[in-house]
């Protein structure tokens, strides 16, 4: 495991991007993030790994000093690193590499639903992206959320475009449950609630069942997941928080065994009918 020093790395953008205007700040931001960043995504263009990174979350170029330096007088790793210890011994998960940084505290979704705090996975990296003053529940319930995919990654390694829309699902159902089981329900994503057996059927049914084995390429995969065109925001988190907490109320079993067991055998012990393919 290895908490990579992002302060440093800020401390220098912020210095040398003092009087600079908007546009090159961020053209600065890109340099810095392929500098650094730059062996963790092998050939993938600075342009694309600064884009991904701002549409979850990071913080924009244009930050100003004195937010930068409020921030990092949180000290925020000691908090990360105890709760990824946590983590990574009770589900006997793989080490990974930790990057820390501010969020776009100027997103409004982002601070309605998620209280400023955004993270991102990869199954050998975790980025974790922190508002000014985020709690010890909220970094605690981030890291859960985001390490969780990482262990099942890793137990379940597919090619990047082979994931599929029920792959999705799983994941983050699984992510959502821990949250709320570990920290407490007020925690994780504030569109996740529960459902009726029936409404969950019928969702099942109306989205997932024709594209249950759609791949992140498919446009249809994004549209399901987060909400779009008629359907329900956040859906496909809904309905992995719904189908696995069927399943835990069911089985009882450890978080590791969870994180274990395959997608089929999850929707299999649902307390209801899930149509299979």
């Amino acid at each position: 495991m290895t908490i990579h020093k992002t302060t440093q790395w800020i401390d220098a953008f912020i210095k040398k991007k003092d009087q600079k205007s908007k546009k090159e700040a961020f053209r600065l931001q890109q340099s810095m993030l392929s500098k650094y960043l730059g062996e963790f995504f092998p050939a993938v263009e600075p342009s694309a790994i600064q884009q991904h990174l701002l549409q979850h979350g990071l913080f924009a170029a244009d930050i100003s000093e004195n937010d930068w330096q409020e921030w990092k007088q949180q000290c925020y790793t000691q908090a990360v690193e105890k709760m990824y210890l946590k983590c990574k011994h009770s589900w006997k998960g793989p080490d990974t590499d930790i990057f820390i940084f501010p969020s776009n505290e100027t997103i409004p979704e982002l601070n309605e639903w998620f209280n400023g705090n955004a993270g991102l996975s990869f199954p050998d990296k975790l980025f974790l992206f922190l508002q000014k003053g985020a709690a010890r529940r909220e970094i605690a319930a981030l890291v859960i959320h985001e390490y969780s995919h990482i262990c099942r990654l890793h137990r379940f390694p597919k090619a990047e475009q082979d994931y599929t829309l029920e792959d999705a699902i799983m994941l983050e159902g699984i992510a959502e449950w821990l949250v709320r089981k570990m920290v407490g329900p007020s925690y994780g994503n504030k569109r996740v609630s529960l459902v009726t057996d029936k409404e969950l059927t019928r969702l099942w049914k109306k989205w997932i069942e024709p594209n249950q084995q759609v791949t992140r390429g498919n446009a249809k995969h994004d549209l399901i997941m987060y909400g779009m065109r008629g359907a329900p925001k956040n859906l496909g988190y809904i309905i992995g928080f719904n189908v696995v907490h069927r399943f835990m109320k069911a089985k009882k079993c450890p978080a590791t065994n969870l994180l274990h067991t395959n997608n089929e055998n999850i929707l299999n012990e649902t307390s209801f009918h899930l149509p299979k393919n």
